[in-house]
């Protein structure tokens, strides 16, 4: 039987192992690191970890949970079924994992501690947005707002994180704020590094008066495919093709050696995407 990599990353299973491995990791940062040095994490969990410090009337996992009501209560309606509950299910675990699982990595230096839980806690927000889920919180407020208003969810994260870091700056003391600073840019780094891991692609453009016979000796490997766009030469004025391709690593240099074992002259224009969606490559995530 084929593999179906499509079938498998729509599969129920697949999705909640994905999110229970994310929410797992991320509170090993969290819980083994950051809150030992008193570190703040963006977004709505963030929000939640600065409320407990100001308050003792709830915990921190408690804080979550009370901010996530109103906007699931929110979502219910605006976002589909599928998406919802594996949120859900996300959200309600990241708050009994913050709740019960307790550790200490013993990480005493402040800026070795803010560069390993940065790493850790982007690496399992990274393995959560892998799913076909999210992380609860304002992911799925961003998404609301995205889909209603055509608001950017980067601009989002931007303005709410900004009004965090602002309310963390007037808090605590500098130091902190560093620290903190440095965790959420790693965090952010790694979380976007994680998601294009398994997805990133070289994107290949092929200019040659002999891509015909390019695209005939690609036919002939496996996994090798292009679409033949023509044009004119803007000095010789003759009609000339590009081939444009998608391909990763591997057979990165298999496609160079049919390229120019086929013509010498041939220009081979290589760039990384930051992510290949739809046809054989990954599928669509739809909210």
């Amino acid at each position: 039987m084929q593999f179906n990599r499509h079938a498998l990353a729509y599969s129920l299973p697949w999705n909640i192992f994905l999110l229970t491995l994310g929410s797992v990791v991320f509170i090993v940062g969290y819980n083994g690191i950051a809150v030992h040095h008193n570190f703040i994490p963006a977004g709505l969990y963030g929000f939640a970890v600065l409320g407990s410090y100001l308050s003792d009337t709830f915990t921190t996992s408690q804080w979550y949970l009370i901010f996530n009501i109103p906007i699931f209560v929110i979502a219910w309606r605006s976002v589909g079924k599928r998406f919802f509950l594996l949120n859900l299910y996300c959200m309600l675990l990241v708050t009994f994992l913050t709740q019960y699982f307790s550790l200490n990595l013993h990480i005493q230096d402040r800026l070795l501690a803010s560069i390993a839980s940065g790493v850790i806690m982007g690496l399992g927000s990274g393995i959560i947005l892998r799913s076909f889920g999210a992380g609860g919180g304002f992911d799925v407020l961003a998404v609301i707002l995205n889909q209603k208003f055509g608001l950017r969810i980067g601009v989002f994260y931007f303005v709410i994180n900004a009004i965090l870091m602002s309310l963390i700056a007037v808090r605590f003391n500098p130091d902190l704020v560093v620290t903190t600073l440095i965790m959420l840019f790693l965090s952010s780094y790694v979380t976007e590094y994680a998601l294009s891991m398994f997805n990133q692609k070289k994107a290949v453009r092929i200019i040659s008066y002999k891509n015909e016979e390019i695209m005939a000796q690609m036919r002939r490997a496996r996994r090798l495919n292009g679409t033949l766009v023509w044009g004119t030469g803007s000095y010789s004025g003759k009609a000339v093709s590009m081939l444009f391709c998608i391909t990763d690593n591997i057979r990165m240099k298999q496609l160079e050696s049919i390229v120019f074992d086929t013509d010498p002259n041939a220009i081979f224009i290589v760039e990384n995407t930051f992510s290949v969606v739809g046809a054989n490559f990954n599928p669509r995530k739809k909210y």
